[in-house]
Parts: structure tokens; sequence; C-alpha cells
């Protein structure tokens, strides 16, 4: 699942992933929830993936991984993730005031969700002045974890990402895969 808000690329980047295990000959279904189709709105999207699949959605408990572009939208999806379950949490957050943050707020402890990993991406995206590549920084730290090769992905960006954009979004996809790489808490991708 990956969530955020809107103007993030939520879509978009559940395109590439759907695109990612077309290629490696998986079944995939791809759905989408848009919240308010506004700016800042809550969006999310499930991509299954499997050998075989028979909904484009599922339910509370039955996700591997969770992918958050915004803190706030990822804590609210993470009752979606099964007990052996991972999310790559972005910490930026949306306060009630509609003010962007990178600081979560004082009374939040990331040690109360062991199953997270928190990363950087708003951070590491506006220091390379790529902000709006965040989605490829998430999706390259997703790569990280899921069992398909570096080509596949590289082919399926380029099949969905318009061509003037793809440096800048391949940038942030490898920024991304190699802070999942040398974060101590990732689940290692299987051989």
């Amino acid at each position: 699942m990956f969530t955020g808000v809107g103007g993030q690329g939520i879509l978009l980047a559940g395109d590439v992933l759907a695109a990612v295990a077309l290629q490696a000959g998986l079944d995939v279904k791809k759905s989408e929830i848009r919240g308010l189709s506004r700016r800042f709105g809550s969006v999310w999207c499930q991509v299954r993936i499997a050998e075989e699949v028979h909904s484009p959605v599922c339910g509370e408990g039955a996700i591997d991984f969770l992918v958050s572009l915004e803190m706030q939208e990822g804590l609210r999806r993470l009752p979606y993730l099964n007990n052996n379950g991972t999310a790559l949490i972005n910490r930026f957050w949306i306060d009630s005031n509609g003010t962007a943050r990178s600081e979560p707020p004082p009374e939040f402890d990331e040690l109360k969700y062991p199953n997270c990993l928190w990363l950087d991406g708003t951070e590491t995206t506006h220091d390379a002045e790529q902000t709006r590549s965040l989605n490829f920084y998430m999706l390259g730290a997703l790569s990280g974890i899921l069992p398909f090769d570096e080509s596949t992905w590289k082919a399926a960006i380029e099949l969905v990402v318009q061509p003037r954009f793809l440096p800048a979004n391949l940038d942030m996809f490898a920024a991304g895969s190699d802070a999942v790489l040398v974060h101590p808490a990732a689940p290692r991708k299987p051989k």
C-alpha cells in the first residue's frame, strides 16, 4: 500500500510497482482511493502482487508493505499491515493548520512502532533540490526490500515516467535504495 497526500505522486508510485511486478511475470491488481481531490487531501492505493490475484483490495491486517510519504497518513493506515509487515514512513507531516513539518509532534514516539522504518526522504529530496521526486525516493527504499532486481525497477520506471523526468527520479530512487540498505532495522531483500 502507498499512502500520502494529494500532490505527492502516490498513484504514480503504485503504477511503477505494478509495472515492476508485470515485468517480473506476476499478476497485479491496483486500486486507488482519493480522499479529497485536491492538494494535501488523503490519497492511497493498494498494489496486490502474486501468481494469481483475485481482488484489487485487501482488508486490515493483510498487507505486507506500507509505504507512506506523509507520516500521519502512514500511521492511519498501519492497521492494514500484517503482523510480519514492514512500513516505510517518511518523516514529514502536515499539522492541523496545514503547515508542513519535518519534525514529528513532541508527544510522538517512534519506538511505539517497531515494524516501521522511519526515513528522511523529504530532507534528502529537498537537499538535492528534487522535492517532486519524493515518491521515487520511497520507491527506492521499497526496492531494497522487495525481491525484484534493479534492472526490472529501472525498466518499469522508464516505462511509466516521461523521459524529461527520468534523471531526477532515477537519482532519488537510488538515494532511497541506499538509505534502506544502510538502515539498521530494514529487513533484507530475499536472494
